[in-house]
């Protein structure tokens, strides 16, 4: 499931960024998918998912807000952005999931990949930002270093593991 849910997220990202508003159907219909095959627990998933993509949106509308990142034409998200949140956070008890015990790999994540798909965002021309890209780096570096470590607090909460030690 790893490699189906990583390649799974690779494709609705590029999907989004390159298509638009377009490709949220195919999406959602991938979401869903992945919810009938691959979701364990079902209902405590779609909270995390739910929680995640809200806490993501909120910090992304923050950073519109200060003009870190400029939509063409938008005052709002997009909902591409929308979506793609709703997407990442299915990645978290899947092929994202072997950061669950590690603080460090969660920040170093966070930190140094993250930003990477607000690059390449950048570079596709979906986004611009009103700071130098080295400047944006950095923030979205401090921003997605912290964010990373409170969506695995918060799966720990949401998701609670059975450990079966006999």
């Amino acid at each position: 499931m790893f490699f189906i849910n990583l390649i799974g997220f690779d494709f609705v990202w590029f999907g989004l960024i390159y298509w638009g508003n377009a490709f949220i159907p195919i999406a959602f219909l991938l979401l869903g998918l992945h919810f009938y095959f691959a979701a364990k627990d079902k209902l405590k998933e779609l909270y995390l998912i739910c929680a995640v993509a809200s806490i993501g949106i909120l910090v992304d509308s923050t950073l519109q807000s200060l003009r870190i990142f400029i939509f063409p034409e938008l005052n709002i998200l997009p909902l591409w952005l929308v979506t793609l949140w709703f997407c990442f956070a299915a990645t978290l008890c899947h092929s994202l999931n072997f950061l669950q015990h590690s603080k460090l790999l969660q920040w170093f994540t966070g930190a140094f990949l993250a930003p990477m798909s607000y690059l390449a965002g950048y570079k596709l021309d979906v986004v611009s930002f009103s700071l130098t890209v080295i400047n944006t780096f950095v923030v979205l570096s401090f921003v997605w270093g912290l964010l990373m470590i409170v969506f695995f607090i918060l799966k720990s909460y949401l998701i609670q593991e059975d450990h079966n030690y006999a």
